[in-house]
């Protein structure tokens, strides 16, 4: 109970001092500051789209390009292989232009067009294509793929498993109209074809296709469930942040505010945590708490009790006005984090899996306050206790990232450092500004264990050591 009434009396003159208040309007701002950059983008992005779409007329401008070619054609100085690309390009924009294609756009008529005129410079029949360009059929366009991979796999080009693989591709483009119109919103359909292709192809061939390193056993597992994933966003129309496309600007809005007010938050417990105990002492207000019946251990734990109280309220209010603003500013839905839990796919709500993203962000937060609680009980200097975690909290990462790419030893692991981003771990299909930013190396590539392991070790220490240097130093 005395550590309790000690908590309630801290937390009165934390929320009392003016500090607090700065801090908080602080926090709203940076979240208004990245909604107006979201918004500025927004604005600009659209005026550039208007603008390039008004630039030129397409007829006029395939009108242009294929007399250019013509004209290049006539260069008698031309090597054989330019002279067969200009009459590929010359080719092409024909078609384009007769039958009405944009050659701004990347759909399925763009790709048939190209297919058309490989097919013709190599001397193959075109009519079935070209008839299929005429009608603009996307789905016969389908089934001819369809045809081509089954005569590949008659002809032995292809494995089994890589028709199969092709099959189910083009099942989905069917099923989906992925690829049939070229649009910003559906974009992201794109690239999530492009993932389950990538991920069919390393489970395929034993080699991940991004990094060109043979899989581990542990990889295949989370291939298979990036493939039904990423099938669950199309079935569902579920796009994910990561997606490629720069039409959902909430999603960018969610992308980028963690970043900014969590860095705001950090700095400002970093500043509350240096001077908890050392302001006290500098003060004199220490000595009327060591003049009490309540012991000092008691006095320290009421302290960070309340240093971690105030954390997770301010982050719990910074993710719920988060929430908020997005919900008012962007017509657009959130993200839905999804996962694959026993073969299934779960998902969490966007003002869930933003609350919870934010506590796990939260956590580097706690770690960097007990290292300021330490320092500042320690060497009773305020301006040293902070100084030193702002300056530690602010260069960690760039420090880290040059260390990390000239040391490739085990031991580097357990450096604390490398170990702070837990989102990535907890929440693995997730998109973080800061791996975006630095990557994941040898160094980071830990798992959730064994960082908050490593974590929890180091905040075992610096308890430890404020505790005794609180409980045996003199503060009279």
């Amino acid at each position: 109970m005395k550590i309790f009434k000690l908590f309630i009396d801290e937390n009165i003159k934390t929320w009392k001092k003016i500090s607090t208040k700065i801090m908080i309007i602080a926090i709203i701002l940076s979240l208004f500051a990245v909604l107006a950059f979201v918004k500025f983008l927004e604005k600009t992005e659209e005026n550039l789209i208007i603008s390039s779409s008004v630039v030129e007329n397409e007829k006029e401008y395939l009108e242009r390009e294929i007399e250019y070619y013509e004209t290049q054609l006539e260069n008698e100085k031309l090597d054989e292989q330019s002279r067969l690309n200009i009459q590929r390009n010359l080719e092409l924009y024909k078609l384009f232009l007769e039958y009405n294609i944009s050659p701004y756009n990347n759909s399925w008529e763009n790709e048939l067009a190209s297919y058309i005129v490989e097919q013709k410079v190599n001397g193959q029949n075109i009519d079935e294509l070209l008839n299929i360009l005429k009608n603009k059929n996307f789905k016969e366009y389908i089934e001819y793929q369809k045809k081509q991979q089954k005569q590949q796999l008659e002809n032995n080009s292809i494995s089994e498993q890589e028709y199969n693989d092709n099959l189910i591709i083009l099942n989905l483009k069917e099923k989906y109209e992925i690829g049939k119109e070229y649009s910003q919103e559906s974009y992201w359909k794109r690239n999530i074809i492009q993932k389950i292709e990538n991920a069919q192809y390393s489970l395929r061939t034993g080699i991940n296709k991004e990094t060109n390193k043979l899989i581990k056993a542990e990889e295949k597992q989370d291939l298979e469930d990036s493939i039904k994933l990423n099938i669950y966003r199309l079935e569902n129309n579920i796009p994910d942040a990561n997606n490629g496309s720069n039409s959902n600007y909430r999603m960018r809005f969610e992308l980028l505010a963690p970043m900014f007010s969590m860095a705001v938050i950090s700095i400002a417990i970093i500043v509350i945590a240096g001077g908890t105990i050392s302001n006290e002492i500098s003060t004199g207000t220490i000595k009327f708490w060591a003049l009490t019946p309540n012991k000092r251990w008691k006095i320290m734990t009421a302290k960070l009790i309340s240093i971690l109280f105030y954390i997770i309220i301010l982050v719990l209010i910074t993710s719920l006005l988060n929430v908020f603003i997005a919900n008012v500013f962007f017509a657009q839905e959130g993200e839905t984090y999804l996962y694959c839990k026993n073969g299934e796919i779960k998902e969490i709500g966007n003002t869930l899996y933003t609350i919870e993203y934010y506590l796990v962000k939260s956590i580097p937060i706690i770690i960097f306050a007990l290292f300021a609680v330490m320092l500042s009980t320690i060497t009773r200097n305020t301006a040293v206790a902070v100084s030193f975690s702002v300056a530690l909290y602010i260069g960690n990462s760039i420090i880290m990232q040059i260390i990390n790419q000239f040391i490739t030893k085990d031991w580097i692991r357990f450096i604390p450092f490398n170990n702070l981003n837990l989102t990535t771990k907890i929440f693995p299909n997730s998109t973080d500004m800061t791996s975006m930013m630095f990557g994941t190396n040898f160094a980071t590539s830990t798992s959730l264990v064994f960082s908050l392991a490593v974590l929890g070790v180091c905040a075992f220490l610096m308890l430890v050591t404020m505790y005794d240097s609180f409980n045996k130093r003199d503060i009279i």
